[in-house]
């Protein structure tokens, strides 16, 4: 049986550095950061489409304060959260989270990351209405949960191991 070399899946030849650990523990924070971006440009459009208030620009407005974003003039702010490449923004978080599993994660994590970047670059530019955001937004969150799934089935063990195997593993990472 081969073992992808970037698993973090512990067995006689496999060892979890610092590094490693630095790169999982970031790729789990970008991942919930861009998670929580879309969910908050979801949740702003659909209020829009169902004729809430306050508006989607005032929500957003109020979302990109919050995270400390600062629009520029000429830029939405539905461009600041969504496409800008800096971590506050969806994509931002999105390319971080590949930078950091690029170190650590199977390849099929990979492609579910690449994909999401994907959805965002191949919308077309930027939506232009609440549905599209919304649209999008439901895309991109569909394809957050497969990353999820991908993360579990890579690295999640569903067997219950003994104390001993928790303790000759333990040993060998010293």
């Amino acid at each position: 049986m081969t073992m992808d070399p970037r698993t973090i899946a512990l067995g006689t030849d496999r060892w979890l550095t610092d590094s490693r650990v630095y790169n999982l523990v970031w790729l789990g924070r970008w991942i919930e950061r861009a998670q929580n971006i879309a969910r908050v440009l979801l949740w702003a459009a659909q209020r829009e489409v169902d004729g809430g208030a306050p508006s989607m620009e005032e929500v957003l407005g109020i979302a990109a304060d919050v995270r400390g974003v600062s629009v520029s003039r000429g830029e939405s702010v539905l461009d600041a959260l969504l496409s800008r490449d800096s971590g506050a923004s969806l994509r931002g978080c999105l390319v971080a989270a590949r930078y950091n599993a690029t170190h650590v994660a199977p390849l099929e994590v990979m492609r579910h990351i690449g994909g999401a970047i994907e959805n965002l670059d191949g919308s077309g530019g930027a939506p232009s209405s609440p549905e599209e955001v919304a649209a999008l937004m439901r895309s991109s969150l569909a394809i957050l949960d497969d990353l999820h799934r991908a993360i579990e089935e890579s690295w999640f063990h569903t067997d219950v191991i003994s104390e001993e195997e928790v303790y000759r593993r333990f040993i060998q990472q010293q």
